[in-house]
Parts: structure tokens; sequence; C-alpha cells
């Protein structure tokens, strides 16, 4: 899970820790990226808000409020919670507007408050994880979680969807169409005949791509600067600050 806090320095001292010791005591495998600037931060996520869970943060930056950030999100694939934590008392109806999880007043946010805020939200967060795709073929019919899948490979307009540990599925569909009801869920095109999930990328060489149970796919020349940018952002979340 990835979780981005985005505050000033002086705003952060307090809840930033509180963050960190509640996801520690629960166990969650979650990596935290903190950023005191909204503009900083969308430069260094942009094209994988995909990957962002949980998101904590003001509602005022200079040059732009967090409405604004949410939106932008969303537009590029944000799928998570956002929590607005501030103390500006009189723009809770503004977080509506964009959806966010809850809207919460630091000078009134004890410990337990935010505890219970930041776990439900967190909880909120796994369930839209478990978004899922029907594929079906010859009467047959699997439902698979779109985190669990690797990679689609196409093959004279049958499609194989990889997924899980090792298990497979042959339907027949257009590799345009599959991108096209991807978009936004942090896939990518890595040649003519197969997408796959940035999430599962190991390794990215100059004509292939390693995923991590060692599969290794053929990465056209004109795709290696797109693919290479996108798995070097999504792996740069795993910083923990």
């Amino acid at each position: 899970m990835n979780i981005i806090f985005c505050k000033k320095d002086v705003a952060r001292d307090r809840h930033l820790p509180m963050l960190q010791a509640f996801v520690k005591k629960n166990n969650y495998q979650t990596d935290i990226r903190v950023f005191g600037d909204a503009e900083d931060m969308l430069f260094k996520i942009s094209d994988i808000e995909y990957s962002i869970d949980l998101l904590l943060l003001d509602v005022s930056f200079p040059n732009i409020t967090g409405f604004e950030v949410v939106n932008r999100m969303k537009k590029n694939g944000f799928r998570g919670e956002a929590i607005f934590l501030t103390d500006i008392p009189d723009q809770w109806d503004r977080a509506f507007d964009v959806q966010a999880f809850h809207y919460v007043l630091e000078s009134n946010c004890t410990k337990e408050r935010f505890e219970d805020i930041v776990g439900r939200a967190i909880l909120e967060s796994e369930k839209k994880q478990q978004d899922t795709i029907v594929f079906t073929c010859a009467g047959e019919r699997v439902i698979v979680p779109v985190r669990d899948i690797s990679y689609f490979m196409v093959t004279d307009r049958w499609v194989t969807v990889h997924y899980g540990h090792n298990q497979s599925f042959e339907f027949f569909s257009r590799m345009g169409k599959i991108e096209q009801h991807l978009t936004g869920r942090g896939f990518v095109r890595i040649h003519r005949s197969c997408i796959v999930s940035v999430r599962y990328i190991a390794a990215v060489r100059y004509n292939q791509v390693i995923l991590q149970d060692g599969t290794v796919l053929a990465l056209a020349r004109g795709k290696f600067a797109t693919v290479k940018e996108l798995f070097e952002r999504y792996e740069g979340l795993g910083e923990v600050l």
C-alpha cells in the first residue's frame, strides 16, 4: 500500500508520527512518501496516480488548493481515498465536491480519532482495490481482481490474461479494446501484442521487460523510454520517510 502525506514541514510534525506509528502497530505493508509542496508532489507522481492508495493533505498550498490536487489526480487515475488534514475550518463543503473520505480539523483531532479515520480510509481503499474484470470464452467464465493481473498477450486476436500464481485464461478480443478498458489502472503496452501491469515489473532493459516471477517479455524499441520512466516512478514510491 502506498500512502502520500503532503503538508508543509511545520504542519506535519504532529500527525506524520501518528500515521507512521499506526501503520507499524497494525502491520500494514505500507510505504509512506512525504512532500511539503503539492506541485512538487504532482510532478513526481505524474502518470502513477493509480498506485496511490491513501492521500493525506492540507487544503491550502502556494498556487494550488488541495481540492485541485485531488481533482487532477483523479483525472490521471487516482482511485484511492483522500483525507484533508487542516486547521482551516470553513472549507469542508468543498471536500464533498471531490468525494474526499474525510475533512479533519487538526486542532480537534486526537490520536484515537486520527487512527480511527485513517483505519477506515485504508479499509475503504482496500475494498476499491478489489476491482475485478470478468473474462468469458466458450461457456467458461472467470472473475479476476485487476491487481492480480500481471500481463496480457495476444496471438491472432486470441488474448491470454496471466494472473495470480501462474494462472491464465484465453479469450477472444482486440488489444486496443483491452488497452482502453485498462486506462488509468496502471498498465502499459510494451509492444503491439503485450500489455503489462507496472506493479509486476522487476526490471526494464533496452529490449526486454522482466517480471517479478522471472517472465521475460519483449520490449518494443519505441516503448523503452515510456516503460522505464513508469517503472522508475512506481519503484520510487518505495521510499519510506
